[in-house]
């Protein structure tokens, strides 16, 4: 099983993210699979931008995510193209992509959108399905226009072997936008990094881990702890990302509401783990009042690791959050009168608190790389076995 493989992803010598931490445990994944795999990441190249070799790629994505990529058996496809593309580039980009995944067994698309690939076996990762064109304002406004909009939805449909959604709430949701058929979905659950090591927690601790920006509802987390005497006065509450995509004027609003919030800004991993194995509690809020499902949390890798290092997850009756926490584990909330109350019944039991926080700790390990590794190498055993 000497399989080609090839995977695509918007300027991942560029960018980092969620996206990003995805694909290289996608890669890393497939290594430990089979070392024989030929892996080669497709991916942009700017005019006048430097052109990382395959070791400087491996290593700095190792660097930013954890993994172990080797770059035994592991190539690099650039594509010259530009940041902001006009409908003739993507036209063209496609074109280019769909000849490279042409000489492959199976092709990854790992990145949002809509493009499609040419190998034996196409697979497209989804981290929240995409609306189909032809509902876009511009196709809407230009009548002519929207037959070409139907032909790229009905491409990008027809055009993937399979589907590979990052939760069941994900999953509905293609089902619900594309009329994707149940036969073409496999639900895999991203692989999370599990945090390793002792644990010495801190009584009356509560960890946000985010992206601090207005999604992430930080704001109403931190009123609902000022609002609550018992955890004001009782509890801290340390809430650690990055805001960089935020304006100057909202980190001074929050760091206003309540100052006795601990913030950490531009954390490095090692900030974040140590976080992670010293707090009881951890608070998750994205997707409170709202109603459209692209703005909830899809998946909620955060608070797997949380949970990995024993902490007690009280996060939103949600999307993605609402597949990984149990009862047995934690607790979910409607309200933030819920939020407050939950958190404060752990503290007033700490007996039932060493089970929750025993039991997150257990619960985890689904969402684990090993996990997702044993689940992938299954779906590629299986796809060989539909070639036969």
């Amino acid at each position: 099983m000497n399989e080609s493989i090839c995977l695509y992803i918007a300027n991942f010598i560029y960018k980092f993210g969620g996206t990003e931490s995805y694909t290289a445990n996608l890669i890393e994944a497939l290594q430990n699979i089979n070392s024989q795999f030929k892996i080669t990441v497709i991916t942009e190249h700017f005019k006048n931008t430097k052109k990382l070799t395959v070791k400087e790629l491996a290593d700095r994505t190792n660097n930013a995510y954890g993994t172990k990529i080797s770059s035994s058996n592991f190539y690099i496809e650039y594509i010259l193209s530009t940041d902001k593309k006009s409908r003739l580039d993507y036209f063209l980009f496609e074109k280019k992509l769909q000849k490279i995944t042409k000489k492959y067994d199976i092709f990854f698309y790992c990145s949002r959108g809509l493009l499609t690939g040419k190998a034996k076996t196409n697979i497209a990762i989804i981290h929240f399905p995409m609306d189909k064109k032809e509902s876009f304002p511009a196709y809407q406004k230009f009548k002519l226009l929207k037959p070409i909009a139907k032909i790229t939805d009905n491409n990008f449909k027809n055009s993937y072997s399979y589907f590979i959604p990052n939760s069941n709430f994900t999953a509905y949701w293609l089902k619900e936008k594309w009329q994707i058929p149940e036969s073409k979905i496999k639900v895999l659950y991203p692989p999370v990094t599990i945090v390793e090591g002792k644990y010495n927690k801190i009584p009356y601790s509560i960890f946000i881990s985010s992206r601090i920006e207005k999604s992430k509802k930080i704001e109403e987390l931190i009123q609902a702890y000022t609002k609550s005497e018992f955890l004001s006065q009782n509890c801290t509450l340390t809430i650690a990302g990055s805001i960089k995509n935020e304006a100057p004027e909202y980190k001074d609003y929050l760091t206003k509401l309540n100052p006795k919030v601990n913030f950490i800004f531009e954390p490095d991993r090692n900030q974040i783990e140590e976080l992670y194995k010293t707090s009881v509690v951890f608070w998750h809020a994205k997707g409170y009042k709202e109603s459209n499902p692209y703005n909830m949390e899809h998946f909620g890798i955060t608070t797997v690791e949380a949970m990995s290092a024993g902490c007690i997850p009280v996060v939103i009756n949600k999307a993605g959050q609402k597949e990984i926490v149990t009862d047995e584990c934690g607790f979910k909330w409607d309200t933030t009168q819920e939020l407050v109350s939950n958190t404060e019944y752990i503290f007033s039991h700490p007996q039932e608190a060493k089970l929750l926080s025993a039991n997150s700790i257990k619960r985890s390990k689904i969402f684990s790389k090993e996990n997702y590794t044993i689940q992938m190498n299954s779906f590629i055993n299986s796809l060989n076995n539909e070639d036969k």
